[in-house]
């Protein structure tokens, strides 16, 4: 008079599906982060090393930093992240910059940006000596001399 298990009278519960179900969710989510941070990694890494130094000067920022940053730390890819939507930018920004002719004219040096000399806008003559130890000092077009007078304005 007892029930049977074989005869079906009695109910097993399935415990194996929800188990499946969420590692199959979980592995897949992994699989897609997992490529999408090897794509931003790849992505990233090119773009900090397409970039000339001059500009990562010029934003006070450090290109072979970045450069491990991205290599060495890239879990989920936040340094790529990081990089990406802070860092680019400032870089950007440098370039336009640079393109509208906002630094002046010159060029980058190792140091950061050394402006071009400034042409002379006085032309070169006699003119009142600021430093007070003659009335007049002779400006070459570029600096004072040591040449001094001590009368009037003197010729040329």
């Amino acid at each position: 008079m007892y029930a049977s298990y074989a005869e079906g009278t009695m109910p097993v519960a399935d415990t194996t599906g929800p188990g499946i179900g969420l590692f199959i969710f979980f592995f897949i989510l992994f699989v897609v982060i997992g490529i999408g941070s090897l794509v931003f990694f790849i992505i990233a890494l090119v773009d900090i090393a397409k970039r000339p130094d001059w500009q990562w000067k010029m934003a006070g920022q450090e290109k072979i930093l970045w450069l491990l940053l991205v290599i060495l730390i890239n879990f989920l890819a936040i340094p790529s992240l990081i990089y990406w939507f802070s860092i680019r930018k400032q870089l950007q920004a440098v370039e336009e910059a640079a393109a509208k002719g906002l630094y002046g004219p010159g060029h980058m040096t190792y140091g950061g940006w050394e402006p071009a000399p400034v042409p002379a806008t006085a032309p070169a003559g006699w003119y009142q000596d600021t430093s007070g130890q003659a009335p007049y000092r002779w400006w070459d077009g570029a600096r004072w001399t040591e040449h001094t007078s001590t009368g009037s304005q003197p010729a040329p």
